[in-house]
């Protein structure tokens, strides 16, 4: 057989090419955010050219009514003064003469110097400050000339500057929102055609996580092409392999089963020799030295062992391959569970806690009846019941608590399309620790080794929890508030 060869192949239609298509879309972008810029900074430059200007004029216009005004200037001078300003630039004037002020024109009054510029000039330097003249926008300077015995101050309009300035700002404004527009037509459509073979990978995906290993992607000629084919063979080669353990999980359940019941009649024998031996040395003792009594009582109890743990096996195998068929009733919870503390003996170190009924102390037998109703198996919850107790008397510490309760529970898991009834078994030992909680269903898992000598097949949880799945609940391990270790059994909700 030719390997086949792990190399890549080369796309036909390069992704590049939508890539370059995503670099136009983001120039124009680029675009847009360079002429806002470019808006803030010509607006910057004109305010700093038009003070700078105005300063200049003002400065030079400072230096001429020096020049041109007499010692002891009058009105007239002034008037002059002012008609010589209005020849050199298109501004208004304000002249302050102490006990006589000269305007150039009718819009130009004292009330326009406001304080902060009058404090400004009164200190002898040039002031200016944006004012509104007129209902415009205007640039006032001021300056004294005659050490401090006259100020004049300048008035320049801003308003036609600034309608050129809105005119390039609506201009920038509708370029923008066109090429924004166009942007995010292309950019949708550019969009679209790229995620859409990431949408059906996630799809596949999601698909083949809940176990449709038969998903394919359709295969293109792009980069998204070779993520498709390389898919399309990693879920042909993870469905081939699935199979393959699917297999092999059968064949080491077959072969547990058929090992579990060959073994089953020869260790049902030994069960039944030794017990008689047992019972032989107990009606004569002297028959065997006290030391050969304690062997025989050793070996009994370990074939028991051994018993257990085959027929732990073989329910084990038939629950796992589906062969168990549960005889599913309606069940009152509280009423079977003080049946079953009565039966085996519990009333001592366990008590029950029943809604609407609190909890009965240890020692208490009744069973009273009403209260929550649950599909379950009868045989199959009693042993799911006393594996839980007889764990927690065995590994946690007594009292044990058994509690049940119904409808929706915070934290709790509830089974679909249905309510359900939770049986919450609590042993008032130290706990489970945390790193030993999500093993604690495993097969043969004992989170003390030293335990491994101990009674018990190291089947029972697991065994337990596959009951409850099998009667359409689960079951699941945590630590109570308290401290101890707690089992909780959830049941569909029935009727009578």
């Amino acid at each position: 057989m030719v390997a086949q060869s792990r190399r890549v192949p080369r796309p036909r239609h390069s992704l590049l090419r939508r890539m370059a298509l995503m670099f136009v879309i983001a120039v124009v972008i680029t675009a847009l955010a360079l002429s806002i810029s470019a808006y803030f900074i010509t607006r910057t430059a004109q305010e700093n050219e038009a003070l700078e200007k105005a300063l200049s004029q003002s400065r030079f216009n400072l230096f001429l009514a020096d020049s041109m005004l007499p010692v002891e200037p009058e009105g007239v001078d002034y008037d002059r003064l002012i008609d010589a300003f209005k020849i050199r630039g298109d501004f208004a004037t304000l002249v302050d003469a102490r006990d006589q002020t000269y305007v150039s024109g009718p819009d130009v009054n004292r009330t326009l110097v406001t304080e902060q510029l009058a404090a400004k000039v009164a200190e002898g330097r040039i002031g200016y400050q944006t004012i509104a003249m007129a209902g415009e926008p205007t640039l006032a300077v001021g300056g004294q000339v005659r050490s401090g015995r006259l100020a004049i101050y300048f008035f320049y309009p801003q308003g036609q500057r600034l309608a050129e300035l809105a005119r390039l700002r609506n201009i920038l404004l509708i370029a923008g929102s066109v090429l924004t527009v166009l942007g995010a037509v292309a950019g949708f459509l550019v969009a679209r055609g790229l995620v859409r073979p990431i949408r059906q990978a996630s799809r596949a995906a999601v698909q083949m996580s809940h176990g449709d290993l038969d998903i394919r992607l359709p295969v293109g000629s792009d980069e998204f092409g070779v993520l498709a084919s390389s898919f399309n063979r990693m879920a042909g080669n993870l469905q081939a392999k699935v199979l393959d353990l699917e297999a092999g999980q059968a064949r080491e359940r077959r072969f547990v089963a058929d090992v579990a019941h060959e073994l089953r009649t020869p260790v049902s024998a030994l069960v039944g020799e030794a017990s008689l031996l047992q019972a032989k040395l107990a009606a004569d003792p002297a028959a065997a030295s006290s030391e050969v009594g304690h062997l025989v009582g050793m070996v009994n109890t370990d074939i028991a062992r051994l018993r257990q743990l085959v027929d732990d096996l073989l329910e084990i195998s038939r629950l796992e391959a589906r062969a168990a068929e549960p005889l599913v009733e309606p069940v009152e919870v509280a009423t079977f569970l003080g049946q079953l503390v009565r039966a085996h003996g519990w009333s001592e170190n366990v008590r029950t806690v029943l809604p609407g009924l609190g909890a009965t102390p240890p020692g208490s037998v009744s069973a009273p009846h009403g209260g929550p109703v649950a599909q379950a198996d009868r045989r199959r919850l009693e042993r799911i019941i006393v594996n839980l107790v007889e764990n927690a008397l065995q590994h946690g510490a007594a009292p044990v608590t058994i509690e049940v309760r119904s409808g929706p529970v915070q934290g709790l898991h509830e089974p679909e399309g249905g309510s359900a009834v939770h049986v919450l078994v609590t042993d008032s030992g130290p706990g489970v620790p945390a790193e030993h909680l999500p093993h604690v269903f495993d097969r043969f898992y004992k989170a003390d080794p030293s335990r491994s000598a101990g009674r018990g097949s190291g089947l029972g949880l697991a065994i337990a929890r596959e009951n409850a799945r099998l009667m359409g609940g689960d079951l699941t391990a945590t630590n109570a508030p308290s401290g101890g270790a707690r089992f909780v059994l959830t049941l569909p909700a029935g009727d009578l």
